[in-house]
């Protein structure tokens, strides 16, 4: 009877080691989110998490608050794999002209924008002059 005993023992010893160690190495559930090449991703969260605006179009401008970009901090991730950059916009409450909040050069990327564009309204890619667009 000893001996069935300490095999089932070391059985389940073996199964919740096992086990324990597919826990540990299981992928968290806010993994980041893959931007495709030749795409820009704005997120609204840290870590390339919550993808808001993904695009390939390169002289286009997009109104942040349909891709749920303005609550909050808006963008505080993002990705630029364009050839182009992306330049982020807001209009001013004096006189209504459009202002530059910053440029996210092609190619480069940040995990924590620590809210710098948290004014933003609008991003145009590419050159594009500010205007509102249908989408």
């Amino acid at each position: 009877m000893g001996f069935w005993r300490k095999s089932s023992a070391a059985l389940l010893a073996s199964v919740a080691l096992a086990a324990g160690g597919t826990v540990a190495t299981a992928t968290p559930a806010s993994a980041a989110q893959a931007c495709p090449a030749d795409n820009l991703c704005l997120y609204a969260s840290t870590g390339f998490n919550n993808m808001g605006l993904r695009t390939v179009k390169t002289s286009e401008c997009f109104q942040l608050a349909f891709y749920n970009l303005i609550d909050g901090d808006g963008i505080l991730s993002y990705r630029n794999n364009l050839s182009v950059k992306a330049v982020l916009w807001h209009t001013s409450n004096v006189n209504l002209e459009w202002v530059a909040d910053g440029t996210i050069s092609a190619g480069s990327f940040s995990s924590n924008t620590s809210g710098n564009f948290s004014d933003a309204v609008l991003v145009c890619t590419g050159g594009r002059s500010p205007y509102w667009s249908q989408a």
